[in-house]
């Protein structure tokens, strides 16, 4: 992750590498989600769409009902389900989850950092992304809900280090 400051005259970049209690690099395995719910392309959408109410969710993986490793194939959110409706005029018992869900979607693997995973989900300007096994089956998912008080701590450690490193200076 680079985070930049600005001085008005010079731009600089930092690298952060997240790091865990263990003084290990965080991974994205480590802050996932395992338990997933999943839905099919072919599932009546008002079917994912009571899903996501009754689940208090943002997003459903679709999976392909015949891959045995559970590849991610899709990703419906209830921006897409909105989204869909309007742009197909077409009543929401009248469509699919494959008429309106995300293809192709964002998949972060196990073993990702935290700072690429929250690059990679800002380079594609989404909050939350399946995570894939070493096979590419689902492992859990990811959200910015996850990945954001991992990096609160990892800053306030930073700005502790940086609040005592002024004292030392100022008391020499």
């Amino acid at each position: 992750m680079r985070i930049y400051a600005d001085s008005g005259r010079f731009r600089f970049g930092i690298s952060i590498a997240v790091i865990g209690d263990e003084g290990n690099t965080m991974i994205i395995g480590q802050l996932r989600t395992p338990e997933v719910i999943v839905t099919y392309p072919d599932q009546p959408l008002a079917d994912a769409a009571r899903m996501l109410r009754d689940g208090h969710i943002g997003a459903l993986v679709v999976l392909d009902m015949h891959d045995p490793q559970r590849q991610p194939r899709g990703f419906l959110t209830d921006r897409d389900i909105v989204r869909g409706q309007l742009l197909k005029g077409a009543d929401l018992y009248c469509l699919t989850v494959g008429d309106v869900m995300t293809r192709n979607p964002l998949v972060l693997p196990l073993d990702m950092s935290l700072s690429e995973g929250i690059e990679a989900l800002r380079s594609r300007g989404v909050r939350r992304a399946p995570v894939v096994d070493g096979n590419g089956s689902l492992a859990g998912i990811v959200t910015l809900d996850d990945l954001l008080p991992a990096l609160a701590r990892n800053l306030q450690e930073l700005a502790k280090l940086m609040g005592k490193q002024a004292r030392n200076v100022a008391g020499q």
